[in-house]
C-alpha cells in the first residue's frame, strides 16, 4: 500500500513539473526549461526534484516522448476515423490541427534542435509509428494520383530510396512510395512550421489556404 502511495505521489511530482515546464516552454522556448525554477514553482527545492528526473535533457525527453507520441496517436486516429477516399486529407489536417493548437509542442519537436542534446531511441520509434500513418494515407492515393509523369531526377530518387531501410514497421515501401510520402512531409510541415511561427505574417493571405493547396496537389501527384 505505501509503495503504491509513492509510486502515485512521484507519478503527480513528474507530471505537474511536465506543466511547470510546458509553460516555460510557451514563455521562453526550451532555453527557459529550468529544473531549479520548475523546482521552486512547485514549492520543492532543486535537489528535491533532482530525484524524480535526473537533469534537463530527462525532463526535455518526457516532453518530446510525449508530444511525439499524442501527434502520433492524434493523427492515426483521425485517419482511422475516415473514409477511405479522404484519408490522406484527414492526415493532412490532422498534423496542422495539432500544430496550430500547441504550437510550443510542435516546434518543440519539428523546430530548432536544443544545442547539445541527443534524443533517445523511443523518440525514434514513435516517430515511425507516425511515418507508418503517413506512408499509408499516401498508398491509399493509389491509382487516383494523376500527376504528370515522373521526371529524371523524381525517377532517380525513388530508385534509390528502394534501397534504404523500412521507415516504420510493418511492411516495406517501394520507392515511389516512400518518395511520395517524404515529399509529403517535408512540404506539409514546410507550410506548417512556418505558419505556427509567424512567418506569413503581413503577406494578405490566409495561410490555411496556402496549406489547402498544398495538400490538393500532393493528392494529384503534383
Amino acid at each position: 500500500m505505501a509503495t503504491a502511495r509513492r509510486e502515485r505521489y512521484r507519478k503527480q511530482t513528474r507530471e505537474e513539473a511536465k506543466a511547470v515546464a510546458l509553460t516555460q516552454l510557451a514563455e521562453a522556448g526550451t532555453a527557459g526549461i529550468s529544473v531549479n525554477a520548475i523546482a521552486k514553482s512547485m514549492g520543492m527545492t532543486g535537489p528535491a526534484l533532482y530525484r524524480y528526473f535526473a537533469g534537463r535533457d530527462e525532463l526535455l525527453t518526457e516532453l518530446i516522448t510525449d508530444a511525439y507520441r499524442d501527434l502520433a496517436e492524434s493523427t492515426a486516429a483521425a485517419v482511422a476515423d475516415a473514409a477511405p477516399d479522404d484519408r490522406f486529407r484527414a492526415l493532412a489536417h490532422a498534423i496542422r490541427d495539432w500544430a496550430t493548437a500547441q504550437p510550443d509542442r510542435y516546434l518543440l519537436i519539428y523546430g530548432t534542435p536544443v544545442p547539445g542534446y541527443q534524443a533517445p531511441p523511443e523518440t525514434t520509434e514513435i516517430a515511425r509509428a507516425l511515418m507508418r500513418t503517413i506512408l499509408d494515407a499516401c498508398a491509399g492515393l493509389g491509382d487516383t494520383v494523376a500527376g504528370a509523369p515522373a521526371s529524371p531526377l523524381e525517377a532517380e530518387l525513388a530508385r534509390r530510396l528502394e534501397d534504404v531501410g523500412p521507415w516504420a514497421d510493418g511492411a516495406d515501401s517501394g520507392g515511389e512510395l516512400k518518395g511520395r510520402a517524404l515529399r509529403t512531409w517535408t512540404r506539409l510541415h514546410g507550410v506548417i512550421s512556418l505558419d505556427v511561427q509567424g512567418q506569413f505574417s503581413g503577406m494578405g493571405f490566409d495561410p490555411g489556404m496556402l496549406f489547402e493547396a498544398e495538400v490538393e496537389a500532393l493528392a494529384r501527384g503534383v
